[in-house]
């Protein structure tokens, strides 16, 4: 090759490699991003390095420290995509607590003590961390506060603890996934996350997941925020306000379960959790069968999918099914336009509009009960609150969505009373087979004919005549879960008509695409198979 042409290759080779790197550069605010190093752990320190941050893809790295007390809140708008990361393991489920940071906030249970809030557009991930009580151990909205945007693979926590912190943590519209963390919750039944989807789809509305519940609902997909093989040993998660949770593959321990809040649960505007996946936990161990859980979840709004999870026998209850606005023994109501008013006419001789009152007397169905989705959009709030269809305070047409039940094990300790997989609490609005649906054990749902709950085994073994409504899960289906973990893959169908099967459900691919790496992703790879082109 002549001199000039062996120029002409380097050259050719030099711009290529120059114009991809301001592509990274482009695409990426920077290859790298920056590195900063919180001098301590104290407040003051990571409030410091948190406002040095001037780039995407930038980790504030908070060193190892043992009970480091926080008396101030450090808040920060994620203004930038980072990773705070703590000294803990990338190993150890929980981090094994090598930067611990301690809650003693001044100004009673309400300021946080570590409030992010996202900018549109950017992500963020938490590692490593232990966030525990100091000489404050009750916080009314979360220790740690977390602010997104309802955008997919926003956020991640992973390998951190939570503990002993009534109200350890609050997210409110994140998409993404907590996993391998450690929740402990030592104060009784108090939660240890609450969950908000309180500005999803907003649009027009007035929040308080009005939006949420004006959408659909989304099963299997990335529109929800995932606990994903974390360790839960006592406590419970809360979902309100729209919010849309799905727990799997988790381990709990000595008391843990899963809670929906309802909707006039705590005064006016704010509606009850939209929707939940629950599947694949082990739930139970190191509880005595002398001192049972009252239940392994709570349900009262919205609908829900739980299937394959083992609770060891330690619960009285599986699942409690509950309306709660028939009355005020958890909640009083006020009548509209103020509040909700009670579902039916029974409990005070007055109903609300809000439901649909099939019945007078029972209200049926009430608005966001266990078993309803998707309805038409309320805007504004109490007192002027309307259904923004209608454009007054009416039944919002929600659709009947109903809670699905299956291959689950678990048996009561007794104090049940023979209520089965699902306890109905409410039975003069809860209806089997209708509102709710669960395994089928006997021949009900196979053969020839699927005419009630939910079945399972092979999608050849699938009846083929089924009664609307029921479902069935097919066990060979799907290629969703990569791990080995749990019994393997599995697609939901529903009988959407008479004889007619409709594939209905598709978990999630498992493990959670954000667990293989940050939140913020990486830079693209080099390419491959340069050609030098020479004239």
């Amino acid at each position: 090759m002549s001199t000039v042409l062996k120029r002409n290759f380097l050259l050719s080779l030099f711009v290529e490699a120059f114009f991809f790197l301001l592509l990274v550069t482009f695409l990426h605010g920077g290859a790298t991003g920056q590195t900063i190093n919180a001098i301590d752990c104290s407040s003051a320190a990571v409030q410091a390095a948190l406002n040095s941050v001037t780039t995407d893809n930038t980790t504030v790295n908070i060193p190892a420290c043992s009970a480091t007390a926080w008396t101030s809140t450090v808040n920060y708008i994620v203004s930038h995509s980072i990773v705070i990361l703590g000294a803990g393991s990338q190993t150890t489920v929980g981090g094994g607590d090598a930067t611990v940071l301690a809650d003693s906030i001044t100004g009673g249970s309400g300021p946080a003590m570590l409030a992010l809030t996202l900018s549109a557009g950017k992500t963020l991930r938490i590692s490593g961390i232990t966030i525990q009580a100091g000489s404050r151990s009750t916080v009314d909205n979360g220790s740690l506060q977390v602010f997104c945007n309802d955008t997919v693979g926003e956020f991640r926590m992973d390998h951190s603890h939570l503990n002993g912190i009534s109200t350890a943590m609050k997210t409110q519209d994140c998409f993404g996934v907590m996993d391998h963390n450690v929740f402990d919750e030592p104060l009784g039944n108090a939660n240890y996350l609450h969950v908000w989807n309180t500005n999803y789809n907003k649009g027009s509305s007035s929040g308080n997941g009005d939006g949420s519940w004006a959408a659909n609902t989304d099963f299997g997909t990335a529109k929800f925020l995932y606990l994903e093989n974390n360790i839960i040993n006592t406590g419970t998660d809360d979902c309100t306000e729209g919010g849309r949770i799905v727990g799997r593959f988790n381990t709990m321990n000595t008391g843990g379960n899963w809670q929906t809040h309802p909707t006039g649960g705590g005064g006016p505007d704010g509606r009850g959790c939209r929707a939940y996946e629950v599947y694949e936990n082990t739930a139970g161990t190191g509880l005595p069968p002398t001192s049972p859980e009252y239940n392994f979840m709570f349900l009262s709004s919205g609908t829900a999918l739980v299937w394959g999870n083992n609770a060891n026998g330690a619960y009285s209850n599986f699942i409690t099914a509950h309306s709660m606005r028939r009355d005020n023994s958890t909640y009083p109501e006020s009548p509209t336009p103020a509040g909700w008013g009670y579902c039916g006419t029974s409990f005070n001789g007055t109903g609300s509009a809000w439901d649909q009152n099939t019945v007078t007397s029972t209200g049926y169905p009430c608005i966001d009960q266990p078993g309803r989705g998707k309805g038409d959009l309320i805007t504004g709030e109490a007192p002027n609150w309307i259904n923004s269809t209608t454009g007054t305070i009416a039944w919002v047409h929600e659709a009947l969505e109903p809670v699905y039940s299956w291959n689950n094990t678990w048996s009561s300790d007794g104090g049940c009373g023979g209520c089965g997989e699902i306890s109905n609490q409410s039975n003069d609005v809860l209806f089997i087979n209708q509102d709710y649906y669960s395994s089928v054990l006997s021949a009900s749902c196979s053969g020839s004919v699927c005419s009630s709950g939910v079945g399972s085994g092979t999608l050849a073994s699938r009846p083929p005549n089924c009664t609307t409504g029921v479902a069935y899960w097919a066990t060979d289906q799907g290629s969703w879960n990569t791990s080995g973990n749990g019994t393997g893959n599995g697609v939901l169908y529903q009988c959407t008509a008479t004889n007619s099967w409709t594939a209905y459900y598709t978990p999630y691919t498992y493990p959670h695409p954000l667990t293989t790496g940050s939140v913020g992703g990486t830079a693209p790879n080099a390419p491959t198979g340069l050609q030098a082109v020479v004239n």
